[in-house]
């Protein structure tokens, strides 16, 4: 039996659509399965996000609808890219804030930075160089 195996991260966020369309414009991220639980105590939405081959680990927008979103900024997500300044620059138009524009750390091979997405969750972005 093989280990365990990384394959999901989930965030809680207020404005499910608003989000969608950010991971999607941006990282392009596609929808891979959407639920809506009404029937719950805590009634939720979420959509599965992927890579556009479905071969990447996914990414899960959770909506509770009764309650919002915890503050952001507890976790860091991070994405490897291919040309990081026009990312960022997606990003920022977007709806992102760029708190690290990027930067050579060429001790360790990559050029990173960090943004933060339209509700405040941290993005860490890098390229190998």
């Amino acid at each position: 039996m093989p280990g365990p195996r990384f394959t999901f991260t989930k965030i809680l966020v207020n404005d499910l659509p608003a989000q969608f369309a950010f991971y999607s414009k941006v990282f392009g991220r596609v929808e891979r399965t959407r639920y809506e639980f009404d029937d719950r105590p805590d009634p939720l939405a979420e959509i599965i996000m992927t890579s556009p081959d479905g071969s990447e680990q996914s990414l899960v927008l959770l909506h509770y609808k009764n309650q919002p979103a915890p503050t952001p900024g507890s976790a860091v997500i991070g994405f490897e890219v291919h040309g990081l300044d026009e990312i960022v620059r997606q990003a920022e138009d977007a709806g992102a804030t760029v708190t690290q524009p990027p930067t050579t750390m060429a001790d360790i091979g990559i050029r990173v930075a960090f943004v933060e997405d339209p509700e405040g969750h941290v993005l860490e972005l890098f390229e190998q160089l």
